[in-house]
């Protein structure tokens, strides 16, 4: 129908109309039917695509990683345990700074940093595919974090539970990230 609507409606139905139009160009619409014929076939080509996409060159197979070792584990471990005692000390750094204690601005400072860095090794941990090289001297560096961040945690650990919680965290991912990077 030139200029006008595609309906679909029904003499038996007691629905309300539907109109839907699609516009190709200034002068012709789609009805309903070649719309949906024409996403079907989008879903066919994208199938299509993604099986493309997904199917490995002849003879090649994709590597199966191996089991992790303990000490792999033992950072996923401990990353995971050293966020969450970082992002509590955090909140409490930032709930001390708003009440006007500013001694707690160095720890609030080792802890930011920390999380970053700590982060990264916990996501590449956890990832298990990155190159000997480049985990192990990550591994370090986050120890290295994880260790200025509880010497400023440890004036505030004798006071603050969530200092010491979050001091004890960073100790044991040290511990863990140097052995692991050994």
């Amino acid at each position: 129908m030139p200029g006008g609507r595609s309906t679909c409606d029904d003499d038996n139905s007691r629905l309300p109309s539907v109109t839907i139009e699609v516009f190709i160009s200034t002068e012709s619409r789609l009805h309903r039917r070649e719309i949906i014929a024409r996403f079907a076939d989008l879903g066919a080509a994208l199938t299509s695509a993604a099986t493309l996409a997904r199917s490995t060159p002849a003879g090649k197979v994709a590597p199966t990683p191996g089991p992790l070792s303990t000490q792999h584990k033992a950072v996923v471990d401990s990353t995971a345990e050293c966020l969450r005692a970082g992002r509590v000390c955090l909140a409490r750094c930032t709930d001390h700074l708003a009440a006007g204690m500013n001694t707690m601005a160095d720890c609030q400072r080792a802890v930011m940093n920390m999380l970053s860095v700590v982060g990264a090794m916990a996501d590449v941990a956890g990832f298990a595919n990155a190159g000997p090289a480049n985990i192990r001297s990550l591994a370090t560096t986050s120890a290295r974090f994880c260790d200025t961040c509880a010497a400023a945690c440890e004036p505030h650990a004798a006071h603050h539970e969530e200092c010491k919680a979050c001091r004890e965290a960073r100790l044991a991912c040290a511990k863990d990230c140097n052995a692991f990077a050994a």
